[in-house]
């Protein structure tokens, strides 16, 4: 992995992303596990510029693996690359505009088979309108996450919260939220659907990744998260509670 590093950007990630990307590509193993290695290298903010180089068309090859469904290993890694890519807000635009288009990707592991109603259904991408009956959301309840992560990334800025409204983003996250089982994943979406449909912040706070926050407020901030674990954590033994009483009893 070092060595695939250090030689990033150039050689070494193009292999790995070709690699990554090819069906087939060793008939001798299937290298499910470079997602996840994918994943890591794009921690690096030389390994997301060369992923996120627009003459380069690397992210675009990446995008229709969020759909993989031989292995969540491949799945999940490139979802990670994904948001690890999002933290990078001066290219949230172009992975938002045409040449890129990420967010379709991004909400139809998200959706289920819902019956929207025609104006609902107009204000959603193409790729998410009239999904078939059977339609099956991400089953891992962590690579779920992470595409809530990512949408929140770019959310970011202004012109990313109002692209991301205007693609019906908050259509499928409501339906997400009334069907999500996990209590931390239902917060993840929660919060995200609060960013859409809530007031603009102030002016000179548009960008989120990039407004100082007072200690005072920073320690304001921490305790609500710790609160909110803590509650997160009260309804997940509710559920397991739950679970368990509705085990038939051992004959």
């Amino acid at each position: 992995m070092g060595a695939l590093a250090a030689a990033a950007p150039g050689s070494g990630l193009e292999r790995l992303v070709c690699a990554l990307c090819t069906s087939g590509y060793n008939a001798r193993a299937p290298l499910h596990y470079l997602g996840p290695l994918l994943s890591n290298l794009s921690q690096q903010p030389a390994a997301r510029a060369y992923l996120l180089d627009p003459d380069r068309c690397v992210i675009q090859r990446l995008l229709p693996l969020t759909q993989y469904s031989d292995s969540s290993l491949r799945r999940g890694g490139v979802v990670g690359t994904l948001r690890n890519c999002c933290f990078e807000h001066r290219h949230h635009e172009w992975l938002l505009g045409p040449e890129v288009d990420i967010l379709p990707f991004l909400l139809l592991p998200l959706a289920g088979p819902e019956d929207f109603s025609e104006e609902e259904m107009a204000r959603l991408p193409v790729d998410l309108q009239y999904l078939s009956p059977d339609k099956q959301r991400e089953p891992d309840a962590d690579i779920r996450k992470m595409l809530i992560e990512a949408i929140m990334l770019l959310t970011a800025t202004a012109p990313g919260r109002q692209q991301v409204r205007d693609q019906g983003a908050y259509l499928i996250l409501r339906e997400l939220h009334t069907w999500e089982p996990e209590p931390d994943v239902q917060m993840a979406c929660e919060k995200l659907i609060q960013v859409l449909i809530g007031d603009e912040p102030d002016s000179g706070m548009e960008n989120l990744l990039e407004v100082q926050v007072p200690e005072d407020v920073e320690q304001q901030l921490l305790q609500l998260d710790h609160q909110e674990q803590e509650e997160l954590e009260q309804r997940q033994q509710e559920l397991d509670g739950e679970s368990r009483g509705k085990r038939p009893a051992a004959t």
